[in-house]
């Protein structure tokens, strides 16, 4: 049994495609369903049961088959990055994750987290994910401190689960993020300016050393994270717990992004339009994130190449967003 929390979600719903594709399919999803459209992310899933997020653990309690949980994936938080209720995210995204922890060393379960670039905050101290250098990471907003307090918390441990690994997702698109609203994917959100008015809008710039659309982030394609997730559980003997950046490596601009959305529409011309950003994002915007992978690819084995932005956007426009069924 693999239990998956944030198992409808963006990543999580992802994980679960990627465990039936190799052919697993006792499936515990803990999320929390309510009416959002996310329950469709696992239509085409084979799973044995949803869990309510808030029953979780008295499930668990109940549960008689503990000893056949194989491993926990974590990957439910909030994860609206935008969000500012403080103590929402401290009971959500830190003490419900210190519990889960303690579950998996009281039953030795190995246990893989989502954590975030977020945590990285401006990068001033750069995005290498050396454990000395964790402590002194400075978020610029609320969600990615609720990642950090986690992070660190989990770094003074001592005793831990027999595997455990956090992994500092950089930013995720493809299928499956379509319930996320306005926390989707640029590119997701690009899609239909372009099929319909051949016209991507993208935020100014407000720092000099970038132009407009030069802002650079690293995107990684939500099907690079999954088979990172999925080769984690199958090497977890042989893998080195910790805590890890998890992004292509290569730092793109959001030009590029819409060239390519461009691109992958058959649009010859491409045509910008460059939008003031909303005041309460301006002071928590990060204008330049490369995730650094000599960890990860050093001490879990991780060798496979990352998508390219190109081959990832091309996949996810025309294998998704442009078909009827846009589900993995």
């Amino acid at each position: 049994m693999i239990i998956v929390t944030g198992g409808a979600g963006f990543i999580g719903s992802a994980l679960v495609w990627k465990l039936n594709e190799k052919g697993i399919t006792d499936i515990v999803v803990v999320d929390r369903m309510g009416t959002a459209s996310k329950w469709k992310n696992l239509v085409k899933r084979q799973i044995t049961d949803i869990v309510h997020k808030d029953d979780f653990f008295q499930w668990l309690e109940k549960c008689p088959n503990v000893k056949k949980i194989e491993a926990i994936f974590h990957m439910g938080a909030s994860s609206s990055t935008s969000e500012a209720n403080m103590d929402y995210l401290v009971e959500n995204n830190l003490h419900y994750s210190m519990q889960l922890w303690d579950f998996c060393i009281k039953h030795k379960i190995p246990f893989i987290y989502a954590s975030s670039a977020a945590t990285y905050g401006s990068g001033e101290h750069g995005f290498n994910d050396d454990p000395k250098k964790r402590s002194k990471l400075r978020p610029i907003n609320q969600y990615g401190y609720s990642k950090q307090l986690f992070d660190v918390w989990v770094s003074r441990q001592k005793v831990t689960p027999p595997f455990w690994t956090g992994l500092k997702f950089f930013n995720v698109y493809g299928p499956q993020e379509y319930h996320k609203g306005g926390q989707a994917s640029v590119i997701y959100h690009a899609f239909p300016q372009v099929k319909d008015r051949g016209v991507l809008e993208l935020f100014k710039s407000y720092r000099s050393e970038y132009g407009h659309g030069d802002q650079k982030r690293d995107f990684i394609y939500v099907k690079d994270i999954v088979d990172v997730l999925y080769h984690l559980f199958h090497a977890r003997t042989l893998a080195v717990s910790g805590i890890y950046n998890l992004g292509t490596g290569k730092a793109r601009t959001f030009a590029d992004l819409g060239r390519a959305v461009f691109k992958s529409l058959g649009k010859k011309k491409e045509r910008f339009e460059w939008i003031e950003m909303p005041e309460h994002l301006k002071g928590q915007y990060q204008y330049f994130t490369e995730a650094n992978l000599d960890e990860l690819r050093n001490r879990t084995g991780y060798k496979a190449k990352m998508t390219s932005l190109e081959d990832g956007i091309f996949d996810y426009v025309g294998n998704y967003l442009a078909k009827e069924d846009m589900y993995l």
